[in-house]
């Protein structure tokens, strides 16, 4: 429980007086040395990457299938250049085609809370 509290403070590798200092508290409960500790953080500091790895990779398969589901746009040399004028701007058009229950999907994977929507 201290090691996981000291690395949810924000403590990812702590230094050599941290470690002391955590070895100290976690002593009462048995025998540990200071490598024990220093370990811990480093192996729970790659168990988090690789978690956050498999999020973003579940997050561009997300974002890959919802593309390839998306219709190919049309375009037409033919048209004039005042025809452009109402042409959406970029941000318009990932709202039209990002829909919130997609965003929520992919807040889900990234923080795995569903929040309810706003407004």
């Amino acid at each position: 429980m201290i090691l996981e509290e000291t690395y949810k403070t924000g403590v990812r590798t702590p230094n050599a007086p941290q470690i002391q200092q955590i070895t100290a508290h976690l002593s009462y409960y048995g025998k540990i040395e200071g490598k024990n500790v220093f370990y811990w953080f480093q192996n729970h500091k790659a168990r988090d990457r690789q978690k956050l790895r498999r999020r973003l990779s579940r997050h561009q398969q997300l974002l890959q299938q919802h593309q390839m589901s998306l219709p190919l746009p049309q375009f037409h040399p033919m048209e004039t250049a005042a025809s452009y004028s109402s042409v959406l701007h970029p941000h318009q058009i990932f709202h039209q085609i990002i829909s919130p229950h997609f965003l929520q999907q992919v807040h889900t994977v990234f923080y795995g809370v569903v929040e309810s929507p706003s407004s």
